[in-house]
């Protein structure tokens, strides 16, 4: 498909029911605070408590506005252990290349021998012994190859992780029941459950020094009147890297979640972006057990300057 003929079929056949960017500054709430009752668990003040900050959208991928009222402790406890830890590994290595700040500030790197490195102080540093291979040089394409490893994590948590985000930042409630059942699926421990399949993460980097600034996303829900695409959509975007996953709906029955679903067009697409075309790819997010893959990232640069490790120290 064309440009035109993406953002045509999303014209067609979805609404935006929720978007926005968020990074630093004034918090923005969702939901008023006033009568709380979690929209996961169903329970209200009287059965838990919502004493703790729940972030709509996890701080590792650089939200500290947007805070979700209607989440209960339990809930924010169990979604950041057993959920958001697998995104975090999942998503390190993006957000290392994006420097993408945190809770913590931008994450480091350790290879597990302990003898490469990269760190993020003034300037990002990268420190290797000799013969490790860690990263490569390419002089004639003036390229730095830098080997990066995920931290093992369970895929399908990592799709749970997303999709709690989605229904995280809905703010019309009377949107949520149609993900009701979905709601029931993420709390579900047992993993080797699922509501969708296949469980596929559609993925474009976005070359270039940290294209998206803070975190963007947004939701769409299928029209009234269309019935042959799966009913919810949910994009992610931050640093190099734009998600994008399909949302499920009891109200899917009898919509196949194998259909070819074209990616959303980003700016940098319809744009004259100056560092390059996007490259599209998909992880295949259904295992259960943990995984952890290597995933290289290539730097270019304009010069190289020798220099005393001294200085650098």
């Amino acid at each position: 498909m064309t440009i035109d003929e993406r953002l045509a079929f999303f014209e067609k056949n979805f609404d935006l029911i929720a978007v926005g960017t968020h990074s630093r500054g004034d918090k923005h709430f969702i939901s008023d605070g006033k009568s709380r009752l979690c929209r996961f668990c169903q329970k209200d003040e009287n059965e838990t408590t919502f004493r703790n900050e729940s972030h709509a959208i996890p701080e590792c991928l650089g939200n500290h506005q947007l805070i979700l009222l209607d989440e209960c402790d339990e809930c924010n406890t169990f979604f950041s252990n057993k959920l958001e830890d697998h995104l975090d590994k999942f998503t390190k290595p993006y957000r290392i290349a994006g420097q993408i700040a945190g809770k913590k500030g931008i994450p480091k790197y350790r290879t597990d021998n302990k003898k490469n490195r990269i760190e993020f102080n003034e300037l990002p540093t990268v420190k290797s012994q000799t013969g490790e291979e860690f990263f490569l040089i390419d002089d004639k394409k003036k390229e730095i190859t830098i080997k990066l490893h995920q931290e093992p994590h369970i895929p399908i948590a990592v799709y749970k992780a997303l999709l709690k985000i989605a229904i995280s930042v809905i703010k019309e409630k009377n949107e949520l029941g149609a993900f009701r059942h979905t709601i029931g699926w993420l709390l579900n421990q047992d993993l080797t459950i699922s509501v969708i399949k296949p469980t596929l993460l559609m993925q474009a980097f976005v070359p270039g020094p940290r294209p998206t600034n803070g975190v963007f996303v947004s939701l769409f829900r299928r029209k009234a009147a269309v019935s042959n695409v799966p009913y919810a959509i949910f994009v992610i975007a931050f640093g190099n890297v734009i998600f994008q996953l399909i949302v499920p709906s009891h109200i899917d029955d009898g919509v196949s979640m194998s259909v070819q679903l074209p990616f959303l067009p980003s700016p940098f697409e319809i744009i004259d972006w100056p560092y390059g075309d996007l490259k599209f790819g998909s992880h295949d997010l259904s295992g259960t057990e943990k995984v952890g893959r290597e995933l290289s990232i290539v730097y270019s640069f304009e010069q190289m300057i020798e220099v005393d490790p001294k200085i650098i120290e």
